[in-house]
């Protein structure tokens, strides 16, 4: 039922010694994860906001507006007519808590 166990003498001094190696080896072989966003350019079109949140280009140009219950959820960027998100403020909307959600009321609702 249970395995054979073996004590070996060992000083501080060499048990220092042999957690200082194994921790080398394994660092010698390490690689750090990618950065969350690093995937991602500095700058992204509609489409790539869009689908790195998993909404229609409407909501997202939904939330562009500041409204009554909520701030704007992203603020594009407008370059040569042309729109834009910045990578640090998409990475920090994903983040967030809050729930996005859509704030018009839909008409003949509660008849």
């Amino acid at each position: 039922m249970y395995g054979t166990i073996t004590q070996i003498q060992i000083t501080p001094d060499q048990l220092t010694e042999l957690v200082r190696g194994a921790v080398r080896s394994e660092l010698a072989t390490y690689t750090p994860p990618p950065p969350v966003g690093a995937d991602l350019p500095e700058l992204l079109t509609r489409r790539q906001t869009a689908d790195r949140f998993q909404v229609s280009l409407t909501t997202l140009h939904d939330w562009a507006k500041d409204s009554d219950d909520r701030p704007a959820v992203l603020v594009p960027l407008k370059i040569n007519g042309r729109v834009r998100y910045r990578r640090a403020d998409v990475l920090a909307a994903l983040k967030e808590s809050r729930r996005f959600k859509h704030t018009k009321a839909v008409e003949g609702r509660g008849r």
